[in-house]
This record gives structure tokens, sequence and C-alpha cells, in this order.
């Protein structure tokens, strides 16, 4: 029974990596707002009916990949500092040589179509970076203290998100459209992010950086 569950698993993980993949390479081609289920299930090699059995739409498939990058970046955090100061100790894991690359190509990719239709390009931006805060919210309970106020961690973790969505608007700016992601702009970002939580742990009582 365990090896049956052992290979079902695995068919699964590979049905989200071809869909991972598959989108990467249509965001390359078109803003993500144009690609279709369709299109995305084809260049998959899975059906539609596979398709919705695993997410409710290509939003959630970004978040679902956002989602990996941002644990692993939270492997590196401080526990112990994150019981005390979380927005402090998230300050502390923005850094060039733990952000992963991959994400910030994800973010370059989304951003790279400059005929796309904003309107319906912040659609699909605001649903990601909502899921993702719901995402930190159920994170942040298992990282928090037991006797964190509950309120505490849903406002904290949609504004850690929004700081996050602060930073890559500010980012994609000045980044070089098509091109691959440098140590400069990782640089860039971190300092995007760090500015912005930074702000978030001041009650953005300061408004020059």
């Amino acid at each position: 029974m365990s090896e049956i569950l052992t290979r079902r698993e695995a068919n699964k993980a590979r049905t989200r990596e071809a869909v991972a993949g598959a989108l990467r390479t249509l965001l390359e081609q078109r803003p993500v707002h144009e690609i279709t289920v369709d299109q995305l299930s084809e260049a998959a090699g899975i059906s539609r009916r596979t398709f919705f059995n695993y997410y409710a739409g290509i939003p959630a498939v970004l978040s679902e990949v956002f989602a990996e990058y941002a644990a692993d970046l939270l492997t590196h955090i401080d526990r112990d500092q994150l019981a005390h100061g979380p927005v402090q100790a998230m300050r502390g894991i923005v850094r060039p040589a733990v952000l992963p690359r991959e994400f910030l190509g994800w973010l370059a990719v989304l951003n790279c179509h400059d005929n796309q239709d904003e309107e319906a390009f912040e659609l699909v931006e605001r649903a990601v970076w909502a899921d993702m805060g719901r995402w930190l919210q159920d994170v942040l309970r298992d990282l928090m203290p037991p006797d964190t106020d509950p309120l505490y961690i849903a406002t904290l973790a949609p504004s850690v998100m929004h700081s996050f969505a602060a930073a890559e608007a500010e980012w994609v700016q000045g980044l070089a459209r098509l091109g691959n992601v440098t140590d400069t702009d990782i640089l860039t970002f971190c300092e995007h992010l760090d500015r912005a939580l930074a702000y978030l742990q001041a009650g953005w009582q300061h408004t020059t950086s």
C-alpha cells in the first residue's frame, strides 16, 4: 500500500512540475492574463480536467511556485528572533545569498511584457499575493509561539506579502526587459524589500528611505 501511495505522490509531483514548467515557458511568450487554462494544460501534457483537479486557476499555479521558494527562504529564519520581532527576523533573511535567484526569475518574466493589459495583470497579481498572505498565515501559526494572538498573525502575514508586492513593483521598473536576473538585480530587490519591511516594522512612521 505504501508503495502505491509513494508512486501516486511521485506522479502528482511530476504533474505539478510539468504545469509549472509549461507556465514558465508560456510566460516568456505572452502576458500571464493572456494564457488560458486550455493552453497551459496542453503545454503541460495534461487534460483540462486534470488541471482543475490540482489548481483553481492559473494564479494558483503561481502561488504554489512562489510558496515553494518562500518556504525555502523561511528555513533560514532565526526562530528565537521570530518570536520577539518577526519583521526584523524576516529582514534578516533578505540577503542575496539566501533569496532564490529562480524566484526573481519568475517575477522578471511575469513583468517582461511591455504591452500587457495592466488592469488584467494586476488582477492576477493581487490574487497571487493574497494567496501568499493566506499561506504565510498558516506557516506563522506553526512558527510563532502558541500564545500569539491570531489577529496579530492575520494582520502580519498579508502585510509582509504586500511588502513583497511593493518591492516587486519598484524593482521591475529598473529591470532589463527579458534579460537574465543579475547579481545586481538581486541586490536591488533585496534593498527594496528590506526598505519596505523597515517601513512595516516602524509602523510606517518614516516617509523617506
